[in-house]
């Protein structure tokens, strides 16, 4: 009986996070917009939250890793900003999406750099779509749900290299 039990509570768990990783793809699709193309790359699991501008150092390393990446790819493109073109649409799109990305960071940073309650999950999904000048573009964006899972609270998104 209580094995039943358990079973029971570990297949609506397992439920319930499938159903958080589908209301973040159909939540992602919509928010491109249905002309875009969008090629899921991978979905996270839903993982614990403890406030929606925390980061764990894991995931300051990984931001602020990802964040480095990008800069070495605009530089390397423009040759250190010596050869900087401003009709390159590849180069203006990655810098706008990153410096939104590193204004939501920083909020975030300022906001909470502690640790607080548990209060929801968090889906990360990398992808692939068409931008702006119908340019391709990989990005991660994070979605942060109530503690039921059923509500997205927020998004932010970070560009890929």
């Amino acid at each position: 009986m209580i094995a039943v039990a358990v079973l029971l509570g570990m297949t609506a768990c397992s439920d319930k996070k499938q159903q958080m990783k589908d209301l973040a793809e159909i939540s992602l699709c919509q928010s491109l917009g249905e002309s875009t193309d969008v090629k899921i790359l991978g979905v996270s699991e839903p993982d614990s939250t403890f406030g929606t501008s925390y980061l764990s150092p894991e995931e300051k390393k990984a931001v602020m890793a990802t964040m480095q990446k990008v800069t070495k790819q605009i530089m390397s493109r423009t040759n250190n900003m010596v050869t900087f073109d401003p009709s390159d649409d590849y180069v203006i799109n990655l810098a706008e999406r990153q410096m939104r990305a590193n204004a939501d960071l920083r909020g975030m940073l300022f906001e909470c750099d502690k640790k607080g309650e548990w209060n929801g999950w968090k889906v990360k999904i990398d992808y692939e779509a068409k931008g702006g000048h119908e340019m391709d573009y990989r990005a991660e964006r994070w979605f942060f749900f109530d503690k039921e899972g059923g509500v997205i609270i927020k998004t932010i998104e970070f560009p890929l290299p």
